[in-house]
């Protein structure tokens, strides 16, 4: 009976790899049931090549009890940078505690969403072919561009994805919250992250909009939640799988969960954080609706709604995501009118978006040149202003918003020159790089990509430089040196060898 059963669940979740074939090329090529001799259980395997296509590998964790004959919860995760260990370390505990096999494709990557689907289709269809799956408990999540691939693929998929955790981004462009939405979301976001704005904004269209979901706000910057957050997320994913029919109800499980979440809005309150309190209450109501009777913690959202001090600190939260939107349009602003003419032109073609407007010449100026000067002296006195308000020793809402727009302008600015790479424009990137190390000489992600330009341009010596440079301003990933191609014609200089080796000892 159990191989029977173990058939029907490999081709039931084959059903959704099928969907992705016919939205994709190339197509699928299914996988034949089979169970795993002997699966490598209670432990992180690092890397598992996908049977049907070696090209395509995953990181990947089983829980300690695992056996084939009974369905297990999957959860799929897909980082930008294509490190797979990095979610399924951080999901690590949650899939042990809670029953879920956790895999991470190794292929993912930010950009273009085609890499993402066809990991995919490679990772689904493998784990399809290997594990007992429980087809109405499979969950997506990613990092940033992957978090966004997760939202797409459950798209495609329509119904055969119950949810998606989304860690430092939010929907994929095109795809908007409505009632038809077929899966549940739980974002995650750090109070310093870039897109927290996005996940704000995300959270009232979802609300609007009726669809199941949390988001859910850490300190920290643009990163994988961490470990903690993660078992947040798949605990609220549990509840819902209870309150939708998806798996067995857990009295007890439910008893300790709606416990702790009351007593930590009440523990909010009893603070003065009325709106920490209040917005406690309300995921109460929502959360345990149907489950426990949230007659109480409808109330006191009630209460705390009309009261003094939540509408004083939701003016706050408000007035301060209009300072950001403005500091941020400032930045980009002054960005546009430093670059000179033949840069504009070529992010223009490479974007596709046809022949940029003249930049704007400031009154009494008598060239571009001076102008450019004038709005690379302004840029920069903004960018250290900001810089030094983000290096506060507290963690107070102005540090984060000083954190957050300097973290959206170092990585829209980088990404552009990123842009300009890949359109093999290498000369204008390694000129607009130049640029940011002056305009921010700590930023190690500058520094890298400037070393990737040079590299590509075919200087040696200065592509050695800058990457020295962005080690000792804290690059420190060896595996990203190796993989990298645009390093290649550096890759046999003894300085960079040294430079690998060096990380790696770092370790």
């Amino acid at each position: 009976m159990a191989t029977s059963s173990r058939s029907l669940a490999v081709y039931s979740l084959v059903t959704i790899l099928v969907t992705i074939a016919f939205s994709l090329q190339p197509r699928l090529a299914l996988p034949s049931p089979g169970l795993v001799d002997d699966p490598q259980v209670g432990q992180i395997v690092e890397r598992v090549v996908c049977k049907n296509n070696p090209d395509q590998s995953y990181a990947l964790y089983i829980p300690t009890n695992y056996s084939p004959a009974r369905k297990w919860a999957l959860l799929a995760a897909f980082d930008p940078g294509a490190r797979g260990m990095i979610p399924v370390e951080r999901f690590k505990e949650a899939a042990e505690r809670y029953g879920y096999i956790v895999c991470g494709s190794n292929n993912s990557r930010n950009g273009p969403l085609q890499p993402s689907a066809e990991a995919a289709k490679a990772m689904l269809s493998d784990i399809a072919a290997r594990f007992s799956i429980d087809d109405k408990r499979v969950y997506l999540t990613g990092f940033s561009g992957g978090a966004r691939a997760a939202t797409a693929i459950a798209v495609w998929l329509k119904e055969q994805i119950a949810g998606v955790i989304g860690c430092g981004a939010g929907f994929a462009v095109g795809i908007e919250p409505s009632s038809s939405l077929s899966f549940i979301f739980y974002g995650t976001v750090g109070n310093e992250d870039f897109n927290y704005p996005e996940l704000r904004q995300l959270d009232r269209k979802l609300q609007d909009a009726g669809v199941t979901h949390r988001i859910d706000v850490f300190d920290g910057g643009h990163s994988w939640a961490p470990a903690n957050i993660c078992l947040r997320a798949i605990e609220w994913i549990e509840l819902q799988a209870m309150k939708s029919g998806r798996r067995t109800r857990d009295d007890s499980f439910i008893d300790r969960l709606f416990k702790s979440a009351l007593d930590s809005a009440g523990g909010h309150e009893s603070a003065g954080r009325a709106l920490e309190s209040y917005v406690g209450y309300l995921e109460i109501a929502a959360d345990f609706k149907g489950l426990k009777d949230i007659g109480e913690a409808e109330k006191k959202a009630a209460s705390l709604r009309d009261s003094k001090a939540v509408k004083q600190e939701l003016r706050k939260a408000q007035d301060q995501e209009k300072e950001e939107i403005r500091r941020g349009t400032e930045l980009f602003g002054l960005r546009a009118r430093l670059m000179s003419p033949a840069v504009s032109a070529a992010l223009s073609e490479a974007s596709g978006q046809g022949s940029p407007e003249r930049n704007a010449q400031s009154p009494g100026l008598t060239s571009e040149a001076e102008a450019r000067q004038v709005a690379f002296t302004d840029l920069k006195g903004k960018l250290a202003e900001l810089k030094r308000r983000s290096e506060a020793k507290e963690n107070t809402p102005d540090r984060a918003l000083a954190r957050r727009v300097l973290n959206q302008y170092s990585a829209a600015s980088f990404e552009q020159s990123m842009m300009l790479i890949q359109a093999k424009k290498y000369d204008l990137a390694a000129s607009s790089l130049v640029t940011d190390t002056e305009l921010m000489p700590d930023n190690w992600r500058v520094l890298y990509g400037l070393a990737c330009a040079y590299s590509l341009k075919g200087d040696r010596r200065r592509a050695i430089e800058a990457l020295e440079k962005a080690v000792q301003k804290g690059f420190a990933n060896a595996g990203e040196l190796e993989r990298n191609a645009q390093l290649d014609p550096i890759r046999d200089d003894p300085a960079f060898k040294s430079i690998v080796e060096r990380l790696k000892q770092k370790k």
